[in-house]
């Protein structure tokens, strides 16, 4: 086992190992439409429906049963069309951050234009939940160089989008918010986004070869004693029956592993007072 000394040195609560984040994005039909920039098909459309129709309520038993409170980041577009999804969400206890309003892919959004949609999701999910969220993820993984400075700006905690390593740490210049990063290997999608389109043929991964993967990165990174994991699932891929057993599975190892299991705000608050910030 390769155990790093590479992070910031911090320890967990309780003397955990690790700090384990179970996210979701809960973006439904809107991901397909967005991977292939056109509108599709109502049979895939239902793709991403699977998400409302039964994928989220299998990943909300998974939680319950192991006491887990996880984060989901819901577009402002989906929480107005699916109000009650967001109700049930909030209602059992997990967290909700912003995840745009409608899918984005332009790299050229400026300040005024993103605030205008954090504006409309914030509002959006306040009349839903009653609470603003703390904690944001950039669509398909964009980010612009003010990200940092409009959360901080807008009252935000942390950001979870980044890939540059495996600990959590302040951003140099706007050191209130905290960045969570993920990686694609942590990500459904990477195993369960399936499509014909030639040549990008998708095949999925068996349940047993992915569970191997996020069990063989928690073990790695709970040697090393100060990382996070950050696992980003969708609902309408890790919904599905065989892999709910398989993230249920997945839980219970890493809790039996010493684990702390939080949701992302929890986490970001204990960097923020581990780096002397108030919280």
């Amino acid at each position: 086992m390769i155990s790093l000394k590479n992070g910031d040195g911090i320890t967990w609560p309780g003397g955990k190992r690790i700090a384990l984040m179970v996210t979701f994005d809960y973006d439904l039909e809107l991901l397909r439409e967005c991977v292939y920039q056109k509108k599709l098909g109502f049979a895939d459309v239902s793709r991403g429906l699977y998400g409302t129709s039964e994928g989220l309520d299998r990943c909300l038993d998974v939680l319950e049963k192991n006491e887990v409170k996880g984060t989901f980041f819901i577009p402002g577009a989906i929480a107005e069309k699916y109000p009650e999804d967001v109700k049930k969400i909030d209602a059992a206890g997990h967290e909700i951050g912003y995840h745009g309003w409608m899918p984005e892919t332009s790299l050229d959004l400026t300040k005024e234009q993103e605030t205008v949609n954090m504006e409309k999701a914030e509002r959006t999910l306040m009349e839903l939940t009653g609470k603003k969220p703390v904690g944001a993820r950039g669509w398909r993984n964009i980010t612009y160089a003010y990200t940092p400075t409009l959360l901080r700006e807008r009252g935000y905690r942390y950001s979870s989008i980044m890939k540059d390593c495996d600990w959590a740490y302040a951003y140099p210049k706007e050191p209130s918010i905290i960045e969570l990063p993920t990686e694609h290997t942590m990500d459904d999608y990477t195993y369960f986004f399936f499509s014909f389109d030639h040549p990008q043929h998708r095949a999925n991964y068996p349940v047993d070869y992915v569970f191997e993967i996020w069990k063989d990165t928690l073990d790695e990174l709970a040697s090393e004693g100060d990382k996070v994991m950050v696992l980003k699932l969708h609902p309408q891929f890790i919904g599905r029956s065989s892999r709910a057993v398989m993230l249920n599975r997945f839980l219970t190892y890493a809790r039996e592993q010493g684990a702390w299991i939080a949701t992302c705000e929890e986490v970001a608050a204990y960097v923020q007072k581990y780096n002397g910030q108030k919280v």
